[in-house]
């Protein structure tokens, strides 16, 4: 067990003249005999206690991996919030009036009220049905004016038949 005594080297200290280099090998020998009989200990736990010893360290290490994830999630916000102040210094630069508050709360969705937030969703979904509109409409009116397009060529086309019949 460690306390005061292990820790002090053996002699009297008031008597035993002081030696840097001395006193360095000494303080390197008693480190190592502490690593050793904490690697011991280490071993005799793990001896008795066996499973239980290795379900506390595989909790312990689990814990560490969900620390350091949660760490690394924070930095990942950390590195979206300053992306988004990036872009909202940007946005600034191009309108040389500031930028609205529409902006920031799209930016910073974590930062609206709850209403806010559910006008901004409101919005968002307003314009994606805008985006997916336009997206129809470019597909569909080419396609019906195709088909427009092929029915007079082929009722042109009957006609012209019926009449040379």
């Amino acid at each position: 067990m460690l306390d005061k005594e292990n820790l002090r080297p053996p002699g009297n200290p008031a008597k035993v003249g002081w030696n840097p280099a001395k006193s360095n090998k000494l303080l390197m020998e008693r480190i190592r005999d502490l690593q050793h009989q904490e690697y011991s200990l280490q071993a005799s736990i793990t001896k008795s206690t066996g499973a239980n010893y290795c379900k506390l360290i595989e909790e312990k290490n689990r814990v560490i991996e969900e620390l350091r994830n949660k760490l690394d999630r924070e930095r990942m916000d950390g590195e979206y919030y300053k992306q988004a102040y990036e872009a909202l210094k940007a946005g600034k630069d191009e309108k040389n009036n500031g930028i609205s508050n529409e902006n920031t709360y799209a930016l910073f969705p974590n930062n609206q009220s709850k209403s806010h937030q559910a006008k901004t969703v409101e919005k968002a979904i307003k314009q994606l049905k805008r985006e997916a509109f336009r997206n129809f409409g470019s597909v569909a009116v080419p396609f019906l004016l195709f088909v427009y397009v092929f029915l007079l060529a082929f009722t042109l086309g009957l006609r012209h038949f019926f009449k040379s019949c």
